[in-house]
């Protein structure tokens, strides 16, 4: 295995450890002691990868959520990218709300957009292409950042409020209300492209 393997399975090792005493006590009982029981690592591995438990929670939500968004295979249906990151932290509400409540709005907005962004810039270009349309580069990025800027706040409200709507719910409620609303923004773009407000 090369280093980088080596690494990444050692930060594994410390999720799992993590998702375990999440299932036995309350985020702010759970000690970097413990975690090195269950992983059955040392304390300077344990630091040579994380600052402390905040941070190995953020890595483990990220590193699972980035590799769910990397299973897409296209953006004919955004809203199916959506509903995994909804699914993924129903499947895991403890490490859901631990994540939620080590982050503020605006980590949070750090921490979850660049990837949404990377999808949904995915599907424009898809949308870009299948009607023709010429999207200035900024106005391209400009949507994006809407959409992914009001997905988030979803996400992060439904994770503050204990989650008392399903994914499902949530995902029909986006297709019933902004069903086809990015291809209209697109073409909105593509025929003032050269106007200025």
């Amino acid at each position: 295995m090369k280093n980088t393997e080596i690494s990444l399975q050692t930060k594994r090792d410390f999720s799992g450890a993590l998702k375990q005493l999440l299932k036995k006590e309350p985020l702010n009982k759970i000690t970097v002691r413990e975690l090195l029981e269950v992983a059955n690592k040392t304390r300077p591995t344990f630091y040579y990868h994380f600052e402390d438990v905040q941070d190995l929670i953020k890595w483990t939500v990220q590193d699972e959520i980035i590799a769910l968004l990397n299973e897409s295979k296209g953006y004919k249906k955004w809203d199916e990218d959506l509903y995994k990151v909804l699914t993924y932290f129903q499947n895991n509400q403890l490490l859901g709300r631990a994540f939620y409540d080590s982050l503020d709005i605006y980590q949070f907005n750090l921490f979850f957009r660049k990837p949404q962004i990377n999808v949904l810039l995915g599907y424009i270009d898809e949308i870009i292409k299948k009607y023709h349309l010429q999207v200035r580069a900024d106005d391209r990025l400009f949507i994006a950042e809407m959409f992914t800027g009001g997905f988030t706040e979803i996400i992060f409200d439904w994770l503050g409020n204990g989650q008392k709507e399903t994914p499902d719910e949530i995902r029909q409620r986006l297709c019933r209300t902004q069903q086809d609303i990015i291809v209209y923004s697109l073409k909105v773009a593509d025929k003032n492209k050269n106007l200025f407000c």
